[in-house]
């Protein structure tokens, strides 16, 4: 009995590990779809069908669970077994000295689709420094290509920023609200204000399962007590 209590407990706590950390990965990360409405077909010779600078993308989100999987029309059949119908490159020609242009091949790919791995862009580029990537690009290897897809897995979520103009915005609005509400007041009494979600989703999922897996163990440490006492 000791034995199977042991395991069953052993079991609730790996369970319990397993699923507290899939929740914090998922709260910290998130899957990027880029826009593809300036993507033209390549010219069929290493051309580049969409490239995406630092405005539009900082690679530096890229996480070792990053994937990049990429959707592309050719014009033509591909005939090449041997490699792939499209490549990824990451450009730095502001601060590497020589400019880099690393070139990945993907780890999977059909006539439609590919996928590329950040272990391979890590070697690619010789670092996992991706915040000094200038442009990430797809291109053909020897076919006209069409990018109609492009997304970037696990990545960490950008910093929220507020510029200036937007705090002036915010500001302004507060005073005239603030002014609205005195003149209100003798009216009737503004009804409370919403709180804005946190993001505690994942945190409030934490609690329900530990305290769920405390509820079993206890229930089970009372039933083999209670067994005993009737032997």
């Amino acid at each position: 009995m000791k034995k199977i209590f042991k395991a069953a407990l052993t079991a609730m706590i790996v369970f319990m590990t397993a699923a507290i950390m899939s929740v914090c990965v998922s709260a910290e990360t998130e899957d990027v779809e880029l826009s593809v409405a300036k993507a033209k077909a390549t010219n069929g010779s290493w051309g580049q069908s969409v490239t995406y600078d630092r405005g539009s993308f900082n690679c530096g989100r890229f996480t070792p669970d990053t994937k990049i999987i990429v959707e592309f029309e050719l014009d033509g059949e591909w005939t090449n077994p041997n490699m792939a119908p499209v490549e990824l490159v990451l450009q730095n020609y502001s601060t590497a000295k020589p400019e880099i242009w690393a070139k990945i091949s993907p780890v999977e790919y059909d006539d439609t689709s590919a996928t590329f791995v950040y272990e391979d862009m890590v070697t690619a580029f010789g670092s996992d420094d991706f915040s000094t990537v200038d442009n990430m690009c797809l291109g053909d290897c020897g076919i006209v290509m069409t990018v109609t897809k492009f997304t970037v897995t696990a990545c960490e979520k950008p910093e929220e920023t507020t510029t200036i103009a937007e705090t002036t915005a915010a500001e302004t609005t507060a005073e005239t609200t603030i002014a609205e509400t005195t003149a209100a007041e003798t009216e009737t009494s503004p009804a409370p204000a919403e709180k804005e979600s946190s993001g505690g989703i994942p945190i409030v999922l934490i609690v329900v399962i530990t305290v769920v897996v405390a509820v079993a163990v206890v229930v089970t440490i009372i039933i083999i007590r209670s067994k005993k006492r009737f032997y």
